[in-house]
């Protein structure tokens, strides 16, 4: 499970791809520990539906 300072670093890295920090949070949670990546490693952002909201850059905090 990740710890709130990952889940802090994850927010911070999406708003630096440009997206505000509400929507930012928003996103981090629905990624969560396990995030989902296309087939470039973008990673894919997915409502609880299983709709695709965003398609974010590689985030590095998963790249360890």
């Amino acid at each position: 499970m990740m710890d709130m300072d990952a889940f802090r670093e994850l927010a911070k890295e999406i708003m630096a791809q440009g997206y505000d920090e509400s929507t930012a949070l928003h996103y981090a949670s629905l990624i969560g520990d396990v995030p989902m990546a296309d087939e470039a490693g973008n990673v894919v952002v997915q409502d609880e539906r299983g709709r695709e909201v965003a398609r974010l850059k590689p985030l590095s905090i998963f790249l360890g």
